[in-house]
């Protein structure tokens, strides 16, 4: 149980370390400002479009 702890740890570590970017390395401050900004204005669209042509209907 211990060697297996212990493998899953270094499978997690490797995977993180050399595979997974970090926040850093994607973005700068511009970067994120402006990831920020396209985000929240294709949300709020999307969320626009989806009131028009999405009605609930109550379950009786």
């Amino acid at each position: 149980m211990r060697q297996e702890k212990q493998y899953s740890m270094k499978m997690i570590d490797t995977l993180y370390n050399e595979y997974v970017p970090s926040f850093t390395d994607i973005f700068d401050e511009d970067t994120w400002y402006i990831f920020v900004t396209c985000f929240t204005i294709s949300t709020i669209i999307i969320a626009y479009f989806l009131s028009r042509f999405v009605t609930l209907k109550p379950v009786d």
